[in-house]
């Protein structure tokens, strides 16, 4: 089982509710919904952009490329055909967001367009 890595204090999260970070290798989009705290890796599953760049909107993401939504509790996406998100488990600890990721390193499918390379 992969370990909990801390990413950042609930007291410091960001007011637009999202916040991201590389963990071993992993690009890490942390949101905030309704006070509850979702982790999803940062990668369109349709055009590979990083949704971390776009809007986020009643529980949703959109892809900045093409509109996409996802939805941030379950990854599934919103009124299309694409792959749901990959979700990361999460947990707070002593005030302290934690995400836990693969220890495997990421894929060409798990990284977003620009990282690929």
């Amino acid at each position: 089982m992969a370990d909990y890595v801390p990413v950042i204090a609930v007291a410091d999260f960001p007011e637009e509710d999202k916040h991201t970070c590389q963990i071993k290798g992993w690009h890490v989009l942390v949101c905030r919904d309704e006070g509850q705290f979702y982790a999803v890796n940062d990668r369109c599953t349709h055009a590979a952009s990083f949704l971390s760049t776009g809007r986020m909107r009643r529980g949703a993401l959109m892809c900045p490329l093409h509109g996409a939504r996802f939805e941030i509790a379950s990854g599934k996406c919103l009124g299309g055909a694409y792959d749901p998100l990959r979700k990361f488990d999460i947990r707070i600890s002593d005030g302290m967001i934690e995400v836990s990721v693969p220890d495997e390193a990421p894929g060409m499918m798990d990284l977003p367009m620009m990282q690929i390379g």
